[in-house]
């Protein structure tokens, strides 16, 4: 196993710097000198030769523009730095969070096409530290790793074996991001309770911290000294102690087991304009904020970490404390258990007994006061969790969208079938709308992947793997 100090985050890359003047100009200077620029009609280095015929400092003149552009509340400042870095390795259970901010692109290691190792599981400190606890800490994910190798042995798919390892399974992540993308983590870092906001988020946050402070102290400085309630752009974070929103409704709907249409809206009565917008690049764009659905969805820990990276479609998510507690309560309806395994009866003893045994060393952990963001380290990617999502006209109606890629048959089956369910429901309601939806090979006239599959046929009864040769040249 590794351990928190084992996290590895190295800098790759970053800008935006450049050479002027045959001055070498860094993130702090270039961006205030182009923030200047809002005022002054001028070049870069017409700015620059001005500020330095008047022998002003210019990291006087950056500290001073940063502060007071951050005050007033604009963004463009921190969204103009960048960071590129590599972590590795982490946990699944810290990229649960690290991989949900919007405006970031990630790049991870995937447990659908890579097998986990056995001694590839952190531990956390204060468990690591307490021989009793570290012993139950083992002997759990030892027994599981056994599972999921056997699972594998038996011909099961890599993706789902997975959903019984618990999230404390290795990977790793490449991130690009600007500043203002890694502000709530780094200020989470500084500012949650430790009980529930687990360590290795910490970790990050400092460390992300540092690397912006060593390239770019003026701007990071300067943000991270405006704190008011509403401090950054929103997004899914599950290590809350809880949210009465989410559960309300949640309780409002019964805690259902598949996804529920809570809101759709065709504004302004465009419905008979659509099929002919989506047709004419210059106003289909229009239709974006104009059609949108709102769903409750459980799913599973496996498939929510991969949803969160669409990130055009806005999340909320339950508390993650709230889900194991609830799945420790009633398994057979709190864990969600891939076709694959539970058409197999040796297979799905084998699937139950490994839960079971994470389920049960969870509470065992909690009982001897284990703090939470410990103890969940042990949480099932099999737990079901219930979000809450909003679907614009992009992502209902678009090949790249949601409900394009998610219907693909090459796309991973848990999120295909809540994209159908979600397509359903849609059409029952808007028969209009609805009809319009469908994979992304119905949207392309062609199928994109490697080799295609009978659900263009649907579309275009002719299509051959000869049409699908020269579509794809």
């Amino acid at each position: 196993m590794f351990r928190v100090d084992d996290i590895g985050i190295r800098l790759l890359s970053y800008g935006p710097c450049s050479r002027i003047n045959g001055v070498e100009i860094d993130p702090d200077i270039l961006i205030a000198l182009e923030g200047l620029g809002t005022f002054k009609g001028v070049t870069i280095e017409e700015r620059l030769n001005e500020l330095q015929a008047k022998s002003k400092d210019l990291r006087d003149v950056a500290s001073s523009m940063h502060r007071e552009s951050t005050r007033r509340g604009h963004a463009s400042i921190t969204t103009s730095l960048i960071l590129q870095f590599e972590v590795n390795p982490c946990s699944r259970a810290s990229t649960l969070l690290l991989a949900a901010q919007t405006f970031g692109s990630y790049l991870q290691e995937s447990q659908r096409r890579r097998q986990v190792n056995k001694d590839e599981f952190i531990i956390p400190p204060k468990i690591n530290d307490d021989e009793k606890l570290s012993s139950l800490y083992y002997e759990a994910v030892d027994y599981v790793w056994r599972c999921y190798k056997s699972l594998i042995d038996r011909g099961t798919p890599l993706e789902d074996a997975r959903y019984l390892l618990p999230i404390s399974s290795q990977t790793s992540i490449f991130v690009t991001g600007s500043l203002e993308s890694f502000i709530w983590l780094i200020y989470s870092s500084e500012n949650r309770d430790e009980r529930y906001f687990p360590i290795e988020l910490k970790k990050l946050g400092e460390s992300i911290k540092k690397l912006a402070m060593s390239i770019s102290p003026l701007i990071t400085s300067a943000r991270l000294s405006f704190k008011p309630l509403h401090y950054v752009y929103p997004y899914p974070d599950l290590y809350k102690t809880e949210d009465k929103i989410i559960e309300e409704i949640i309780k409002r709907y019964r805690e259902p087991d598949h996804p529920i249409l809570i809101g759709f809206k065709v504004a302004g009565g465009i419905e008979d304009f659509v099929e002919e917008a989506l047709k004419n690049p210059e106003y289909m764009n229009s239709l974006n904020p104009l059609i949108y659905a709102s769903t409750l969805e459980p799913l599973s820990i496996a498939a929510y970490h991969q949803s969160i990276r669409h990130r055009t479609v806005p999340t909320s998510v339950e508390s993650i404390y709230n889900a194991i507690e609830r799945a420790g309560g009633s398994i057979e309806k709190n864990i969600i258990t891939p076709p694959t395994i539970r058409s197999k009866e040796e297979s799905s003893k084998i699937f139950n007994e490994a839960i079971f045994k994470l389920l049960e060393t969870y509470s065992t952990l909690i009982n001897e006061d284990v703090p939470p963001s410990e103890a969940i380290y042990l949480c099932p990617q099999a737990v079901r969790i219930y979000t809450v999502r909003t679907y614009n006209a992009f992502n209902l109606l678009w090949p790249q969208g949601y409900i394009g890629t998610r219907t693909c048959s090459y796309a991973q089956w848990e999120e295909r079938m809540i994209a159908y369910s979600i397509w359903r429901s849609i059409e029952k309601v808007s028969p209009i709308i609805g009809r319009l939806m469908g994979e992304k090979c119905k949207h392309l006239g062609y199928c994109p992947e490697k080799n295609w599959c009978q659900i263009i046929k649907k579309y275009i009864p002719e299509y051959n793997d000869e049409q699908h040769k020269k579509m794809l040249e």
